[in-house]
């Protein structure tokens, strides 16, 4: 086996980084009635001068299984630690209720040893708690999926042997996770997937105790975690705010905070405002409302991702791109050259000032930044020069005596994604060289059930990653097997198959990375989708914050907070 993983790291000095989720909500995800009553709260009676008060969006889950939105994840990521954890500062995968990893040199087989860690109500974490946190995910019990409909992440766990079994009920258990003791955790996947190891960073794939069998619904209310932060109350329907405390017993336990007001909003700029009048310490920021100066993303400040008595703004990329996707089995965006001038026609520089206000990143390929590979401009046709995009279309659509081209496109996109700004700037960058565009705003369903089945031309499409993986970007999009599922233009390459299956099978992190960079230069080269934009969200802070780290995606660290005295 090889051991990728296996320096013992200490968590005090890691990690300004975790995953953030799309923000899509999950149909029928409730809180449950009941209470666990098992979590001590007595350290409430402790001294708690330093209370930071954080404004959020009301989440509709903080349990892992139904975690659905920022809000959610914002709590649940100070109670529970999964096995590993992307450290962005670093750019690497580190360990974090895992004490190592091995891999086999198959890349089908990962031995986790777990750390010697607790959870709230002092149970020991052990890896049979992983194995019951995930065979819920996969298919919950009626209670469960009653009050929280499925898990959104149960498709990470999908490669494991004996997924599909389980999920359909022919077989009792996850076969494909094995406990030999109580500190291993075993894993056999259906393929090789060398980067398996980051799919269980997510959140969502935390441990959960035992105790969960004695009341589902109150462990929905007030979840026992293994993180450095405990929940002091339960989690109502009518809660005002969700209360957290120190776990002192955890390895990374909070030394600067002795409480956490999670403060309710209906909206972002409910928090906003909150914040304005001095009535909470921390809260998300509307694009409107950032200072423009903060969204540098050019910057070479190290405390750009921390908000300090001297920051009061931080901004942080969403795992997010969009982008226009092209349908390359029909005319006329079958023509690579077509494909290459509207991409080289879009300004994207200008779409962020003008339309996003700064606070997004101008994408100049398909792989967001704090991915590991992520290079800089790497697609060849994303740089904006109208000049070259007017020059190949004249061999392609020659203008007429009227000075017009014979080229007419329509761009579908969702009607209720707020983009309907950014489409018209696109449509008007398209029709300074020549393409007529009509931009065709469309319900959700309607505008991913065209996609699938190929009924567009031009599509706006926003991808949100996963995890931290160059292949969590590729595959889906560019892999043949997943043409009509998310590889909605249609792409085909038998040599970009291959590789990106090649690189499934490298248990090498810097060689996996240069296959998975090869098939984005061919790609790059095809360009089937036209990347534009990367996400961002911002959060602003009052000066009393001496410090307070986020990820790269918006999730803080508050273990690692200060606050002035």
């Amino acid at each position: 086996m090889s051991d990728r993983f296996s320096t013992p790291m200490d968590r005090r000095t890691l990690l300004r980084a975790s995953l953030m989720l799309a923000a899509a909500p999950l149909a029928g995800c409730v809180q449950g009635e009941g209470d666990t009553g098992s979590t001590d709260v007595g350290s409430l009676e402790a001294e708690t001068d330093r209370v930071l008060t954080f404004g959020i969006v009301t989440p509709t889950c903080i349990d892992p299984y139904g975690i659905c939105e920022p809000g959610g994840l914002q709590v649940a990521s100070q109670l529970f630690d999964p096995l590993m954890r992307f450290d962005y500062e670093l750019g690497v995968l580190s360990c974090c209720a895992a004490e190592r990893v091995e891999a086999a040199d198959d890349s089908r087989t990962f031995t986790f040893t777990l750390r010697d860690a607790r959870f709230h109500d002092g149970a020991p974490v052990r890896a049979v708690d992983f194995k019951r946190a995930w065979e819920r995910v996969v298919r919950p019990d009626e209670d469960t999926e009653s009050l929280m409909g499925p898990s959104r992440a149960a498709f990470l766990l999908s490669l494991v042997e004996g997924y599909a079994d389980f999920r359909d009920g022919s077989a009792s258990e996850f076969t494909g996770v094995a406990c030999p003791d109580d500190r291993t955790l075993v894993v056999s996947l259906a393929a090789p997937y060398a980067d398996f190891p980051a799919v269980v960073a997510d959140c969502r794939l935390a441990p959960i105790p035992a105790a969960i069998s004695d009341n589902p619904a109150g462990f929905a209310r007030m979840p026992i975690g293994n993180g450095p932060f405990m929940l002091a109350e339960a989690f109502g329907e009518q809660a005002a705010s969700i209360e957290l405390v120190p776990f002192t017993e955890h390895a990374d336990a909070p030394l600067g905070v002795d409480h956490v007001s999670f403060v309710l909003h209906d909206r972002i700029i409910d928090a906003y405002r909150a914040f304005e009048a001095g009535d909470i310490m921390v809260a998300p920021c509307p694009v409107e409302n950032v200072d423009a100066n903060a969204a540098d993303w050019k910057t070479t400040d190290d405390e750009r991702l921390e908000l300090t008595a001297r920051r009061h703004t931080v901004l942080a990329s969403e795992p997010l791109v969009s982008y226009l996707v092209c349908n390359t089995s029909a005319k006329p965006l079958d023509k690579p050259g077509l494909r290459y001038a509207i991409s080289m026609a879009i300004d994207r520089e200008a779409l962020v000032r003008s339309v996003f206000r700064d606070v997004r990143m101008p994408a100049g390929g398909i792989v967001p930044p704090m991915v590991p590979g992520y290079r800089d401009d790497s697609w060849p046709y994303a740089d904006y020069d109208p000049q070259a995009a007017s020059e190949l279309l004249d061999t392609l659509y020659p203008r007429d005596a009227d000075g017009e081209r014979d080229i007419q496109l329509t761009l579908t996109y969702c009607a209720d994604g707020g983009q309907h700004n950014a489409v018209e700037a696109i449509v008007a960058d398209l029709a300074a060289v020549g393409i007529t565009c009509t931009p065709e705003a469309v319900g959700f369903d309607d505008l991913h059930q065209r996609l699938a089945e190929g009924n567009f031309q031009l599509g706006r499409v926003d991808r949100t990653i996963d995890f931290m993986s160059m292949d969590n970007v590729l595959y889906p999009l560019f892999h043949s097997s997943n043409i009509g599922v998310s590889n909605y233009a249609r792409y085909a390459d038998d040599q970009v198959d291959e590789l990106l299956e090649e690189a499934r099978s490298q248990d090498r992190d810097s060689e996996r990375i240069e296959i998975l960079q090869r098939v984005e230069d061919i790609v790059a080269g095809d360009c089937p989708v036209i990347p534009y934009l990367f996400g961002a969200r911002a959060h602003v802070g009052a000066r009393t914050v001496e410090r307070l780290p986020f990820d790269a995606t918006g999730v803080a660290r508050i273990a690692k907070a200060e606050l002035a005295e």
